[in-house]
């Protein structure tokens, strides 16, 4: 689990944003799938052939430090965020460019951003100062559009469609109170290319365990995070709850097309790691470590390519790997398999932003012992 620290003063007052007050998207009625799925040979090991590895060794014009926020160009290209960086790989992962350029000024960002392509370029989120940072294709700067944010809410880049750039946005929950588990709400905002104006769309209810101090500091642990990607160019699938439960949501129409799930049988919460019990959250002179978990939540992440959606299960076999479940965009449960990776793959499978599926490939971050990072590309072949 993630741990979050943020630390409010007297800007607190300021949290209470318009945005907050989206609505949330009422329920319908949920397609049920069964057990097993459509296909005859579910269930299958599926052990994907490794094509290529991007690494730092030797490599001069960028460094991992802690590479994520995978996204995937049109042409098979790779971009990645990590420290201080924006890269672009091509599909044969040879280094293209670093769109970062630390500063204020035109073209340039205070932090590393998630970059997506846009109509005729790439587009490049820079989250202080809020803009959306346009590129050609060449790599070259031309534009810029500020993002009209009010308050300290967080925004995540999560697709583009037409002129609209949709976002996840969220602040922390609450700033008083004992420790708990309480609703912390994930709302899909839309910010326009012309001129940067945010409009609010539905919101999702996510949970966390929050913890905070007198003096306005505060952390958490999410139990619930809203998982988004997206599918058939206008949708996004989501998940956001502790079962298992899967949502088309139109950001175009703002509303959710379809709801759906399959019977599933929950998997036990695995226990606090040795880091974890060492690790957590410090506020004041006290140390505050994630509560054990009942079940582990059913689904981990999200994937989708061309008219199926991947569910990373919660289900996982030592000599098998991670069960993936198939749908597709009817909502019907196609197939089912077991995607048999290396370990330093699997534990980032769970991890949106750590993977990206294109077509038959999947592109996964890994850490090695030595703590040296890795990009590989697999060939799923199902």
């Amino acid at each position: 689990m993630r741990a979050i620290e943020r630390i409010f003063g007297a800007l607190i007052g300021l949290l209470a944003v318009v945005i907050s007050a989206a609505p949330q998207v009422p329920s319908q009625a949920v397609i049920e799938n069964p057990a097993k799925p459509k296909a005859a040979n579910a269930g299958r090991v599926v052990t994907p052939t490794e094509v290529l590895a991007i690494s730092d060794e030797g490599a001069s014009d960028y460094f991992f430090k802690r590479p994520y926020g995978l996204s995937l160009g049109p042409d098979g290209s790779l971009f990645v965020r990590d420290w201080d960086q924006v890269l672009w790989f091509d599909k044969n992962g040879r280094f293209l460019r670093n769109f970062f350029k630390k500063g204020q000024g035109p073209g340039e960002m205070q932090n590393a951003g998630t970059a997506i392509e846009s109509e005729k370029g790439i587009a490049v989120y820079s989250g202080y100062p809020n803009k959306l940072v346009f590129f050609d294709h060449t790599g070259q700067f031309e534009k810029e559009v500020a993002v009209r944010q009010e308050g300290r809410r967080i925004l995540n880049l999560i697709s583009r469609q037409a002129d609209q750039f949709y976002f996840v946005s969220w602040e922390f929950p609450r700033t008083t109170g004992d420790p708990d588990v309480v609703d912390n709400p994930r709302t899909i905002v839309a910010v326009s290319e012309a001129d940067g104006s945010i409009t609010t769309l539905a919101t999702f209810v996510t949970r966390a365990w929050v913890v905070t101090s007198p003096d306005g500091s505060g952390g958490m642990f999410d139990v619930t995070t809203l998982v988004a990607t997206p599918f058939q160019d206008k949708l996004l699938a989501l998940t956001h709850t502790e079962d298992y439960l899967v949502k088309l949501f139109d950001p175009a129409a703002n509303k959710v097309v379809r709801e759906f799930r399959r019977t599933y049988v929950r998997i036990k919460g695995e226990p606090l790691t040795e880091a974890e019990k060492k690790g957590g959250i410090g506020i004041g002179n006290k140390r505050y470590t994630r509560p054990e978990r009942k079940f582990e939540n059913d689904l981990k992440n999200l994937l989708a390519r061309d008219d199926e959606i991947w569910a990373v299960t919660s289900t996982k076999d030592k000599a098998k790997g991670i069960l993936i479940d198939v749908f597709d965009g009817e909502s019907v449960y196609l197939d089912c398999f077991y995607l048999n990776l290396p370990e330093a793959a699997i534990r980032n499978l769970y991890t949106p932003g750590l993977c990206a599926l294109d077509g038959e490939f999947l592109w996964v971050v890994e850490k090695a012992e030595d703590e040296t990072y890795s990009i590989k590309k697999y060939r799923v072949g199902i």
